[in-house]
């Protein structure tokens, strides 16, 4: 073994274990986050009459802890004293749940302010809400915790003469943008009340969307749920060991196309009827064994044509979840559903293409310049292993405890409607075996080829 040799390899493992080390930092400083609940929900109201907008919020104490309100004893509010924080609190609201028309934001004046404790259901209405907040405040002996309990405060916002929509947003830091969610009714005349569950990363929603804006916000929803974490993950080991670009491209517009039809599937009521309260599970699960199998197989003789099946079953299972998430963004369609299911499809192949795409070229900079082809495809393979070895028995585990308390009666028919809309994707899978053998691809040098090759010293050799 020469110098040269050596220094490489060192080099290469060296960077490898670099790489190792960042992820896990990473992963704990993500645990190590803020103190927050993981999810904090606010309740409002908005109605339109008479050229104005009334907005009645309802936000956690717990959002403005940052706020230094004003206690007493052993950390109960000074209501006595904390009327003047009370208008900072409103202010602080106004500029993180934002309304605008016509492209600009509107300034609201704030009409009342109350607090509320943890056990207040005033906002079971737009009336009842009202009330309240008109209504006399807490004695300033209550005893309210600085954690516990609700703030509660009315904006009235006047509307262009020329406005004909109205748009919100969740102005919040990314790091609280997936914690927080707005349950928001809307309230106009002559047109039933609309309900919105709105989080911090939608940006601006329009409250009555025309068709042109429906679709638009739902392609922006698909391409950006696509590009979940463990999709993404599925995708490098899926890639990982090949040199072809176009039979990468071919094996991602497979994944989206069978994601389209379940997610539409379920997103137009396809599995209602039927309590599938387990699929989140079993979507998890058989993406793990995927996860597994591939990172297994990149260490053989991987071949295009056998992941076909893995590729299409996986992307069938990820349009379930997908589809969910699809139907709790229906109330944002308005009244243009179609549009929406449309868009939101072209979204999400467009996504998964561009995750393929990024994925692909990730990787090959990454085994050109740093680890080298064979022990970059060893590192990545070992290491989407190991975490999906330890989701498949987590998920699995999950997923038999929870089918063995669903009763057989109700358990047959729901996998029969689920291997239903999979079929498609086993007969996809099942096509590709008759394929031309160049549909293979050309996968770099494989662990296998090292261990039998006359020159095992290309190990770390771009």
């Amino acid at each position: 073994m020469t110098s040269a040799l050596a220094r490489r390899r060192f080099v290469a493992c060296f960077h490898a274990i670099l790489f190792l080390v960042v992820l896990a930092f990473a992963r704990t400083a993500a645990a190590n986050g803020t103190d927050l609940p993981q999810e904090i929900v606010l309740q409002g109201f908005v109605k339109l009459e008479n050229g104005r907008a009334q907005a009645l919020l309802r936000v956690p104490l717990i959002l403005l802890s940052n706020l230094g309100l004003p206690k007493r004893g052993p950390g109960y509010l000074d209501l006595a004293i904390i009327e003047p924080r009370l208008r900072q609190a409103a202010a602080l609201i106004s500029r993180q749940v934002e309304l605008s028309s016509g492209g600009a934001t509107l300034a609201p004046v704030t009409r009342e302010t109350q607090l509320a404790l943890p056990f207040d259901r005033s906002f079971a209405s737009y009336s009842a809400a009202l009330a309240h907040l008109q209504g006399p405040p807490l004695p300033a002996n209550t005893d309210l915790f600085a954690t516990q309990g609700y703030f509660d405060v009315h904006f009235e916002y006047a509307l262009p003469a020329d406005a004909t929509n109205l748009w919100i947003r969740l102005n919040v830091s990314p790091e609280l943008a997936q914690r927080i969610k707005l349950r928001l009714e809307y309230l106009v005349a002559d047109a039933p009340a609309r309900t919105y569950q709105i989080s911090g990363d939608l940006g601006w929603i329009p409250l009555d969307p025309r068709w042109y804006e429906a679709g638009w916000l739902f392609a922006k929803l698909g391409f950006v749920d696509a590009f979940a974490i463990d999709r993404f993950v599925f995708l490098l080991a899926l890639v990982a060991p090949f040199r072809n670009s176009l039979g990468v491209l071919v094996l991602a517009i497979v994944f989206a196309a069978l994601q389209a039809v379940t997610l539409t599937a379920s997103a137009e009521g396809a599995l209602a009827d039927l309590e599938v309260g387990w699929l989140p599970l079993l979507c998890n699960s058989g993406l793990a064994v995927a996860m597994v199998l591939l990172a297994i197989g990149n260490l053989g003789a991987p071949t295009l044509r056998r992941r076909w099946l893995i590729t299409a079953v996986v992307g069938a299972l990820a349009g379930f979840a997908l589809g969910g998430l699809l139907s709790d963004a229906a109330p944002f369609a308005g009244t243009h559903p179609f549009v929406a299911t449309a868009s939101f499809n072209a979204g999400v192949v467009l996504g998964a293409v561009a995750s393929a795409v990024i994925a692909f070229t990730a990787l090959r900079f990454l085994f050109r310049r740093i680890l080298g082809p064979m022990l970059g495809v060893v590192v990545l393979s070992a290491l989407i292993g190991h975490v999906a070895w330890h989701g498949m028995m987590d998920n699995g585990g999950e997923l038999w405890r929870l089918l063995g308390r669903v009763p057989p009666a109700d358990l047959w028919p729901a996998f029969a409607v689920v291997g239903m809309w999979l079929a498609p994707a086993l007969l996809v899978g099942a096509i590709a075996y008759f394929l031309l053998k160049k549909w293979d691809g050309e996968p770099i040098r494989t662990l296998l080829d090292a261990m039998h090759g006359p020159d095992a010293t290309t190990l770390t050799r771009p």
